[in-house]
């Protein structure tokens, strides 16, 4: 059976799979991405843990790539990611594949964890498809008549940087009030130490967003209302993009949402009131079944897919 290694690069880890054809995981590694550090540093360490593998699973046909938009596949270059501002321009791909002897294909990180939940489990099922992950950023991925969709320049589905709020907090990208600043899991830790220290309350500098998840539940009020808020900008955000596409199924993903039920509740009870009839009646809610494996999932799969599944686009390196 033909198996794969899948790499999904994000903001704060980096994890790497082995995976068959048939979605079976036969082994998985993850670390820190150290953005501070660069790219170099994190490339040494994935290019030693792709060797181990390489040497425990002889039968691997390829390595695929997900990584922050925006990018260039095709040169296999990541080019100005909000949340990897140490590796703009860096030649990811290339630098990996110069190290074996199999192909090494790239793709938006979310457009493989998309394409992952999408091969592996639904692609039976469904042709229209949104995919959107909240964890350290907000990123979605579109299938449209059963093949990935792209867009120019690799951007399609870059739903975290719509603007929801226009006079609200500064994203990454450098505009104001994008739905990444508003609800990731970065802007729900940011935004809660803020009004804890406006009250003049302790705040821990170690605390990150499952330490406000659990004052949510202890009913604390500021975690409560940051929370609140957090996923009625998501369900808008969501609202308009379903309405632009209309599609069938919508995936729910990323570490928040696969983390926290409460806060995937929550996006799935508002959600509704923002669409129009004809959507919601059609559309189907799924949380991801891939967890917060879709993205090494949907790196592999790029290699082990044909490529019309990815709209005759899987650019090798």
């Amino acid at each position: 059976m033909k198996t794969a290694i899948g790499i999904d690069i994000g903001g704060t880890k980096i994890a790497i799979g082995v995976v068959q054809e048939d979605g079976k995981v036969l082994a998985t590694n993850e670390f820190p991405t150290r953005v501070e550090y660069g790219p170099d540093y994190a490339t040494d360490l994935i290019v030693s843990c792709v060797e181990e593998f390489m040497q425990q699973f002889p039968t691997v046909t390829g390595i695929g790539i997900g990584a922050p938009g925006p990018l260039d596949s095709k040169q296999g270059k990541v080019l100005n990611p909000p949340n990897l501002k140490s590796w703009h321009g860096y030649p990811l791909a290339r630098r990996i594949g110069s190290a074996f002897r199999v192909p090494v294909k790239m793709l938006n990180d979310a457009d493989a964890a998309t394409f992952g939940e999408y091969f592996f489990t639904f692609r039976d099922t469904y042709k229209h498809v949104l995919y959107v992950t909240v964890s350290t950023g907000v990123g979605g991925g579109i299938i449209i008549n059963s093949s990935l969709y792209e867009g120019a320049l690799s951007g399609a589905g870059e739903i975290g940087h719509s603007v929801v709020q226009r006079e609200g907090p500064v994203c990454g990208c450098g505009k104001q009030g994008c739905l990444e600043a508003l609800a990731s899991g970065t802007a729900l830790n940011r935004i809660w130490k803020e009004r804890m220290a406006a009250v003049g309350k302790p705040v821990d500098p170690n605390w990150n967003s499952k330490d406000l998840f659990a004052h949510f539940d202890k009913n604390d009020s500021i975690a409560q209302s940051v929370v609140e808020e957090a996923s009625t900008h998501l369900a808008l955000g969501l609202s308009q993009v379903i309405q632009a596409l209309n599609p069938e199924l919508l995936i729910l993903g990323g570490g928040v949402i696969i983390g926290q039920p409460s806060f995937y509740e929550m996006v799935y009870e508002k959600l509704p009131s923002y669409l129009l009839d004809q959507h919601s009646q059609l559309l189907t809610i799924e949380k991801a079944r891939h967890g917060t494996l879709a993205g090494v999932m949907g790196a592999a799969a790029i290699i082990l897919s044909k490529d019309e599944d990815i709209g005759g686009k899987q650019n090798g390196i």
